[in-house]
This record gives C-alpha cells, sequence and structure tokens, in this order.
C-alpha cells in the first residue's frame, strides 16, 4: 500500500462524505501506531443500524471498514470494549466514542479477563472438534480444526495480558510479554503448524486463500461484503511485506487465520458439510492442490501432539499459573 502519509482524516474522506452524520474512529493497529506500511486502517462507523463489516481500497490506502450501533458502542462486548479502550476518534461530533472510550479504558482489566474467557472457551471447543474428527478418521478435519484452535488460544493469551489481538504481529505480541511467553509461543507455533513457514510454503498458502476468497465471492451469500476484492489485495500486501522483511514465521501465521475464517465462513454456509466431503465425492468444492496449498497435509502423529500440547497450555492458561521461563 502505498502513500500513507498526512492526516488520516485525509486519507478517509470518503468514508467521513458517506456517512456524514456518523462518528468514526480508528481501531486496531494505526489506533495504537504499531501499524506497518502495508496494514489496513480498521475503521468504526457509528450508524443508525448493523452493517455487515467490508473491505475497500481507497486510492492509495486500504480499509478495513466495520460497524456499530451506539448502542453497541456504549455497551460493547467484552473483546469489543478492549479494542474500544485504544481507540481513536476521526469525527465525535456527539461525543459517543469519547463516552465510549473513557469507559472502556476504566473497565479494561474486567473486560480483558471476559474476552480471555470466551476465547480460551472457544479454543477448547475447537480443540473438541479436532479431536472428534480424529476419532471419525478425518484427518483434514482435525488438521484444521487444531489450527483454528490454535488461534483462539493466541487470542485469548494476549487477551489476558489486556492486549487487541493483530493478525499480521500475532508472533510479535506473543513474544513480547514477559513470564509465560515462552510457553504460550510454543503452544501456539506447534499447533499452528509454523514448522511449515518458508518462502514457498508462505507463497503457496497465499495462492490457496487467493483462490478460497474466490470461492466465497462467487458461492457464500455475503460474499459481497465480506469477501469483496479489497480484502485479498490487502492480504496479498501485508504478506509481501512480511516476506520482504523476512518475518516467515509471522506471514505464514498470518495467512493461516485469513484461511481460517475463509474455511470457517464456508462451512458455516454449508452446516452439512466438513472438510472431508467438501474435498471428495459428488460435492466436492476444494480439490486436494488447493488443501496442499492451504498447508492442511499435517499427519496423525503432528496433529495428536498439537492437541496434546494446546491442551495442556490452555489448561494452564485457564489457571492462570504460568511457571518461570
Amino acid at each position: 500500500m502505498k502513500g500513507k502519509t498526512g492526516p488520516v482524516a485525509e486519507h478517509l474522506r470518503p468514508i467521513l462524505d458517506a456517512y456524514l452524520d456518523s462518528a468514526v474512529a480508528l481501531v486496531g493497529c494505526a489506533s495504537k501506531g504499531i501499524q506497518r506500511y502495508s496494514c489496513e486502517f480498521d475503521v468504526l462507523v457509528v450508524t443508525g443500524e448493523p452493517r455487515p463489516a467490508t473491505s475497500l481500497e481507497l486510492g492509495d490506502v486500504s480499509v478495513d471498514l466495520s460497524f456499530a450501533t451506539e448502542d453497541e458502542i456504549l455497551t460493547p462486548r467484552p473483546e469489543r470494549a478492549v479494542s474500544m479502550a485504544f481507540a481513536k476518534p476521526v469525527r465525535d461530533a456527539s461525543l459517543v466514542l469519547s463516552t465510549s472510550i473513557a469507559a472502556c479504558a476504566a473497565t479494561l482489566s474486567a473486560s480483558a479477563e471476559a474476552a480471555s474467557t470466551a476465547r480460551l472457551g472457544a479454543t477448547l471447543k475447537a480443540l473438541g472438534r479436532a479431536e472428534d474428527a480424529l476419532a471419525k478418521g478425518s484427518l483434514i478435519d482435525a488438521d484444521f480444526w487444531l489450527l483454528a484452535s490454535s488461534y483462539e488460544f493466541a487470542s485469548a493469551y494476549l487477551l489476558y495480558k489486556e492486549a487487541v489481538p493483530s493478525p499480521s504481529h500475532l508472533l510479535s505480541q506473543l513474544r513480547s510479554f514477559p513470564g509465560g511467553s515462552a510457553k504460550s509461543f510454543e503452544a501456539f507455533a506447534v499447533s499452528a503448524g509454523l514448522e511449515g513457514a518458508s518462502r514457498a510454503g508462505c507463497g503457496a498458502r497465499l495462492e490457496g486463500v487467493t483462490v478460497l476468497h474466490d470461492i466465497l465471492r462467487g458461492g457464500a451469500p455475503q460474499g459481497g461484503s465480506e469477501w469483496p476484492p479489497a480484502r485479498t489485495a490487502i492480504l496479498s500486501a501485508k504478506a509481501e511485506e512480511l516476506v520482504t522483511r523476512k518475518e516467515l514465521a509471522e506471514c505464514y501465521s498470518f495467512i493461516g487465520m485469513e484461511l481460517t475464517d475463509g474455511v470457517t465462513s464456508l462451512l458455516r454456509a454449508r452446516p452439512k458439510d466438513t472438510l472431508l466431503t467438501l474435498t471428495s465425492g459428488d460435492g466436492r468444492l476444494i480439490g486436494e492442490r488447493l488443501i496442499r496449498q492451504l498447508g492442511l497435509v499435517r499427519g496423525d502423529a503432528q496433529v495428536r501432539r498439537g492437541v496434546a500440547v494446546l491442551k495442556e497450555s490452555a489448561a494452564a492458561l485457564s489457571k492462570r499459573r504460568w511457571g518461570p521461563e
């Protein structure tokens, strides 16, 4: 992404003009000043009614655009409350954002604890699905659900540390906390399959997720909003920068989170299917080549080890008993 200099409001002028009566804020990396050159702006718009999130390109910058009603901003769910504690208003004539930010900052610890607990529950649920898939002999589904559980766990750990998880910074975030970070990082690395991180692995996974985005745009009911071409462009720009910086594990992890979102959305749209049924038989939607590109090819022993390691670390996190490094 080129040319991201100058006042934020100038970059976001089309959004400010499109939503003239709405409060607008920066959230995510840009609100905390840790964005990379390739990072998009994460923008929150306060609207009168719920709207689906989307991605778009505005000249030389890209934007991930999300929406919330005033009630959702003033009484946010825990994970949004953590994010709102670090938000930066761009326009706030009604002071709804300032009110929310002050309240969320004051209750950050409680919100982070609640959000971490919810993510930890999601970790265990995904691990249960991985174990169930192993019992049924569906290694591809077990591999995917283990991958999904790894990101839930990473988010649970970071939220416990009162940090907002940033997909393209996840590994550096996990490394940044003393006391237990080595254990959490090892659990994440094993369960996320970071041994597959290489220049070739990142390239193949990026190509696979690009194909997955095409499938979602073509078949999912929400394709027009959740999976626009700009989302693929943002993913590619970030991945390219990470590879250029030789942050291959970070890149592989980041693209892995995107594939997890994509596959989860695909399975949600086809609730009677599993990855196994989607890759075989008359209902085949995903080919073996795409599965290889996505990196969902771990063997039985690797998946079982990942499940065991992550289950142990999740139990430790639930007890808040991280030992010395």
